[in-house]
């Protein structure tokens, strides 16, 4: 027999007088047989050595999720005499079986013969042949995991086994809620590399960091189940999971999912609410205007004046759009802010059935306040089906001159067409140029590795070339331009697509323009992605306006709670909507605050 390992598992004196006695009682005959200890189905790799082979083992059930609709199938670990001594390998396994199973329940000890396999990077005995429980009433103690890992080897040599996580683990996404009941946890709040760290190696480098942070929370289902499980049942439009609440400490098995490590818990899944819902910012101070970027989540209210649905984006039916409608004008009435740029806005020019004008026109009736529009062109405001939008407060500012754009490619082609307008304040002579921006997202990478816009596996994903080109045209717009080189105070705000340590913000940058939110919260986000934090949007100053910004700020509405609750998840559970503003987008708004 192999050594014990006492220090990974533990069991019950009482236990082992059970087996002693084994043979004084009748017993189906796998359970004399021979064995293949688990950790050598597991191998010390990330792959068993015994692919493809029968082999019978023994292991003590931990927990058994057989159902159709679950896991379809149960957890073992080592009876404390098959153990070794190498902390390399594992003393769990997972049995993928659903039919003809004998009732069990946690501390038995099974016997069974099955197959070696490993599915999606989860090795497990499947096609079980034989499967007895030859003794019962043993107590396995988890084996205590902290995060972060020192190496991904470090959770693979516990796949398929009991730990327990004592640490208040940090909430960090939950994209995947909805679908698959699950949502991602770390020891503490992780950012996307390029937020904070240059492209390249320091990126790479911080990226291996935040995989070796992060673990699943899973439900313990099938994938798609027809209902979430703990512990989004008890989300509704008032009662949010957010990220950054933390977990009380919790117990599970560690499960594995093309790499993917997960927990699947045998405790209650605690949340501390320890991130709440922000309150609306307050007014700004009346020398000052509050400028504001927001992305609207693919606005399209319908086509034409009898607004038919399904459009190109956004809502599918009349009634989504209701809801997504009302939300998107609650967010903005609470901005309280005095200039606005719209991204992701339908592009449906500006006739009384536009959706600009439709937004317009609440915004106004909700707030009271006389909120007007800039008009770009004189039907659609560039080519794509989203558009770039610019709303103003009639009684703070005053729009100055035509609105203006750039038309040269990348603009038009890949990013959206720049909005550009020039303001004057009340009670002021100076002017305010605002540029309403959208570059090329990261998605739909050219497939030619060649292409300078690929994925270079720097941490700015694709099309990166093109926002740098986008970067350097609007600076040198800004500076040329025979209008706008006379009024130095100016603001570049909206999605650009990348985070402040990429390439296209980064030449904004050198060109002359500040971020003034790494004065008031370096960490602050505007978006989550693959369960990190990280700002995609941004406002921008030029340096005659760095004093003035008195106040920078992301109003964090969107990013950080679940999108189960955005509208169109209403007709799945009612309770998940409220006409608020919070989760109204997936990305936060962006406002800054400027004195004049």
């Amino acid at each position: 027999m192999n050594k014990k390992n006492i220090a990974r598992i533990s069991l019950t004196s009482f236990s082992l007088l059970l087996l002693a006695s084994c043979a004084q009682v009748s017993q189906p005959e796998i359970c004399s047989s021979d064995i293949t200890p688990i950790h050598a189905i597991q191998g010390a790799s990330f792959e068993s050595p015994l692919l493809g082979q029968q082999e019978t083992t023994r292991g003590i059930v931990t927990a058994k999720w057989q159902n159709s609709d679950q896991l379809g199938g149960f957890f073992i670990v080592s009876h404390e005499d098959d153990q070794d001594n190498n902390s390399l390998t594992s003393e769990g396994l997972f049995i993928q079986h659903q039919q003809n199973v004998p009732e069990l329940k946690q501390g038995d000890l099974v016997y069974l013969t099955g197959t070696v396999e490993e599915s999606n990077n989860l090795t497990q005995l499947n096609d079980i042949a034989h499967v007895a429980v030859c003794d019962s009433g043993y107590a396995v103690k988890p084996t205590p995991l902290t995060l972060p890992v020192e190496t991904l080897g470090n959770f693979e040599a516990l796949e398929g086994m009991p730990v327990s996580i004592a640490q208040n683990l940090i909430i960090n996404g939950h994209y995947q809620l909805l679908r698959h009941g699950q949502f991602d946890v770390a020891h503490e709040r992780l950012f996307t590399p390029t937020q904070h760290v240059q492209p390249g190696a320091e990126a790479q480098a911080q990226a291996t960091a935040n995989a070796l942070a992060r673990l699943v929370i899973d439900d313990n289902l099938a994938p798609n189940p027809k209902a979430p499980a703990q512990p989004i049942q008890t989300i509704t439009a008032t009662n949010t999971v957010r990220s950054g609440d933390k977990l009380a400490p919790i117990q599970g098995i560690l499960s594995n999912f093309r790499d993917s490590y997960r927990l699947q818990p045998t405790s209650t899944v605690e949340v501390i609410h320890s991130n709440p819902r922000p309150a609306a910012p307050e007014s700004p101070a009346t020398n000052t205007v509050r400028v504001a970027a927001f992305n609207v989540l693919n606005y399209f209210n319908g086509e034409g004046k009898n607004k038919q649905f399904p459009t190109e984006r956004g809502a599918k039916t009349q009634a989504e759009f209701q809801r997504q409608h009302a939300k998107i004008v609650a967010a903005l009435s609470q901005l309280n802010a005095d200039i606005i740029g719209l991204l992701e806005l339908e592009n449906d020019g500006y006739d009384k059935h536009s959706a600009i004008v439709e937004l317009t026109n609440a915004l106004s009736q909700v707030t009271g306040q006389p909120w007007r529009f800039i008009q770009a062109a004189s039907g659609r405001f560039g080519t794509d089906d989203i558009t770039n939008g610019l709303i103003y407060r009639s009684d703070k500012v005053t729009p100055q001159g035509d609105p203006l754009t750039i038309t040269q490619a990348p603009f038009g082609e890949r990013s959206r067409l720049p909005l550009i307008q020039r303001f004057s304040p009340q009670n002021t002579v100076e002017n305010l140029v605002v540029a309403v921006n959208h570059f090329k997202s990261k998605g739909g990478c050219p497939k030619d590795s060649s292409n300078p816009n690929a994925n270079q596996n720097d941490g700015q994903a694709c099309w990166n070339e093109a926002r740098v080109q986008s970067a350097n045209l609007l600076a040198d717009f800004m500076d040329n331009h025979n209008d706008l080189k006379r009024f130095p105070l100016r603001v570049l705000m909206g999605d650009f697509n990348a985070y402040a340590q990429e390439d296209p913000i980064q030449t904004l940058l050198k060109r002359g323009y500040y971020n003034r939110i790494d004065a008031f919260n370096p960490y602050a986000y505007s978006y989550v992605y693959d369960a990190q934090a990280g700002s995609l949007d941004h406002l921008l100053v030029s340096s005659q306006l760095t004093a003035r910004v008195v106040n920078q700020a992301i109003w964090s509405i969107n990013a950080d709670e679940p999108t189960l609750l955005q509208y169109n998840n209403a007709e799945i559970n009612e309770q998940w909507y409220a006409p608020l503003p919070y989760r109204a987008s997936d990305h936060d708004p962006v406002f800054a605050d400027i004195q004049f």
